[in-house]
């Protein structure tokens, strides 16, 4: 039986985007306190109090009031609780049907006034589950709508984000078009510059952090923009830079020009936004003017595709060539260390897996040692070579690609070309079970969950192949657009003409992957040690010019014999060194030995002298 003595409950919400406002509650909020409280006098219900979410959509039921009131509710401080409509209960009929279950086990009236439910008049519950079905096929109408109106939008090339990105503003005269905020752009422009010329995320941040530049969460709050605009924030953190931020700004297509639409969905009952695969992604080109040049740009995503290995040092510092070399046995990575061996410095590269199963099951027999700094001097001689030949004869250098590219088709690129006709004839079909899963969904001939289900199963099947299918035809345009690629590498070589030091900016730029073989001896000091080298847009390019002169076997022979004979003189000068300085450290212990050989040589020959003289 409800208890009168208890709290009385006045529930009030207002949907988010409710345009009427007056800076602090909404007008509609306070109709409604009105409403009720005169609706509480009128039934004599006394001890009121008001429970209020502002700006709370009722989809959700983390709402801070709500939250507390169900608290009170289960704690039994509260008898009554009253509202306007169901609505304002929320959208979710299986909450709102849960939630009635909780009142009627903690003895609390409910009353929805306008609907003329009250739960002291069990007739009056009859509809309520009809209403609450209702309310939320409402909810999910009005998603279905604001989803429409945005994708039409973003299809158009418009922005659909809330808030331009750091670095950007919307422009006054136009919302759908962003301006170069150029205060924040030179921020992001010292980030794209310190991350090619070498500094990891980490080492940026740091940087960034000791010049006391804001955040972009403290940059836009500052200027009234953003998430947190509304928001007390730590000012400790005012500058505290992090990785995550940087690989944002860092991945960020935008920043080229370009407007990227469709990044994350979510459902009409989940106010999380879930990311989706690119292949979804809508992008419309130069839209806007870029902060950052779109060569720069993909030399970063080239970059950032090896960041994983890219493990700093000892000394913190990450070689250029991280990232970008494999084992030719095993495929794997390699990784590069700091040997401060012999008295020097060197950067020596070794497979990452060799170490890891070396003690059971070894993935790798052989580290594939190699001296990194040894490496970069070759590829500066390679590049250089291609350079100089490439510039100076044009078609006889296309000519090559083509060649080259052609004799790179591999049975594996055979059996791509026999599986795009797969995908195709397979993204048909889907199409068709779509559409007829549509149909389906809207003669009511298919349950809706059923359909949701099966809609999300072969929508992601199909985004799968098309995905699968895009790589596969971009790995084929390699061998029929062979020309295009060698004007593009063409273009990389005009570029960086005459460069002095390789930087991992141009490394990233020109090469794809190094592959290290095997040295000729293991455990030699000095052996003969191949690499391959892949090109972006050419692949593995060698010809008799650009080629590295191979050494003849006597030419090798010669050269061991050499390393053997300068090894023994190494060793010989060790030990005639050696000598002398044990001769001049134990010097004066020599001389007091001979001093102590001399005294006993003088008193033997003197005893001696005594013995032989007669007695008298």
């Amino acid at each position: 039986m409800t208890d009168y003595s208890k709290i009385t409950a006045l529930y009030s919400r207002l949907s988010v985007g409710d345009e009427d406002r007056d800076g602090g509650e909404s007008n509609s909020i306070q109709n409604q306190k009105i409403f009720l409280e005169n609706y509480a006098r009128g039934q004599h219900l006394t001890n009121i109090r008001h429970y209020i979410d502002d700006d709370e959509s009722g989809r959700f039921f983390d709402r801070s009031a709500y939250s507390r009131m169900m608290d009170d509710v289960e704690n039994g401080k509260i008898g009554v609780c009253i509202m306007k409509d169901l609505t304002r209960w929320g959208r979710d009929y299986l909450q709102v049907g849960n939630a009635m279950e909780i009142f009627r086990r903690n003895n609390v009236r409910f009353i929805a006034v306008n609907n003329g439910i009250d739960s002291e008049k069990p007739d009056t519950l009859e509809f309520a589950p009809f209403i609450n079905i209702m309310s939320e096929w409402y909810a999910k109408d009005i998603s279905k709508k604001v989803k429409t109106g945005i994708k039409t939008k973003g299809m158009s090339g418009k922005p659909i984000v809330t808030e331009a990105p750091y670095g950007y503003v919307k422009d006054p005269n136009n919302k759908d078009f962003w301006i170069i905020d150029e205060e924040a752009a030179a921020v992001v422009r010292l980030i794209f510059r310190l991350f090619i010329g070498g500094k990891n995320r980490n080492q940026i941040a740091v940087h960034l952090k000791n010049e006391q530049i804001p955040t972009p969460t403290f940059y836009m709050k500052d200027r009234g923009r953003g998430t947190c605009k509304n928001k007390t924030l730590n000012e400790d953190n005012r500058c505290k830079w992090n990785k995550a931020t940087l690989t944002n700004i860092l991945t960020r297509q935008e920043y080229c020009g370009d407007v990227v639409n469709f990044k994350t969905t979510k459902h009409f009952r989940d106010k999380h936004n879930h990311y989706v695969d690119r292949s979804q992604w809508h992008i419309t080109e130069n839209v806007h003017e870029p902060i950052i040049s779109r060569s720069d740009f993909e030399t970063v995503q080239r970059i950032l595709e090896n960041a994983p290995v890219r493990r700093p040092n000892g000394d913190g510092e990450i070689h250029p060539l991280s990232g970008l070399l494999f084992c030719k046995d095993c495929g794997a990575k390699m990784h590069i260390r700091i040997d401060y061996r012999n008295g020097g410095k060197r950067h020596v590269a070794f497979c990452s897996e060799y170490h890891k199963g070396k003690a059971k099951n070894p993935k790798c027999h052989s580290p594939h040692i190699m001296d990194a700094d040894l490496l970069m001097q070759t590829i500066a001689e390679v590049l250089k070579k291609i350079e100089d030949y490439s510039i100076s004869n044009r078609a006889e250098f296309e000519a090559l690609v083509k060649k080259n590219l052609a004799m790179q088709q591999t049975d594996q690129t055979k059996k791509q070309q026999k599986r795009i006709p797969q995908i195709t004839t397979r993204l048909e079909q889907i199409d068709k079970v779509l559409n007829k899963l549509y149909e389906d969904n809207a003669l009511g001939t298919i349950p809706q969950d059923r359909y949701e289900q099966m809609s999300q199963k072969y929508s992601e099947e199909y985004y799968a192949l098309k995905a699968e299918l895009a790589t596969l035809q971009e790995q084929l345009s390699a061998y029929e657009n062979a020309g295009g690629r060698a004007q593009k590498f063409l273009k990389l070589t005009e570029r960086h003409a005459a460069f002095t030091e390789l930087t991992p900016a141009i490394l990233n730029e020109f090469i794809s992957r190094i592959e290290v073989h095997e040295r000729d001896q293991k455990r030699a000091r000095y052996a003969i040690q191949h690499i391959s080298i892949y090109f972006n847009y050419i692949g593995k390019f060698e010809n008799e010019v650009t080629q590295l002169a191979e050494p003849t076997e006597q030419e090798i022979r010669q050269m061991r014999e050499e390393i053997e004979e300068a090894k023994k003189e190494k060793s010989r000068a060790y030990h005639r060194q050696y000598s002398r300085e044990y001769r001049a450290r134990n010097l004066e212990k020599q001389r007091e030995y001979d001093r102590m050989k001399a005294r006993e040589y003088r008193a033997r020959r003197k005893a001696q002298a005594a013995a032989a003289q007669p007695t008298q």
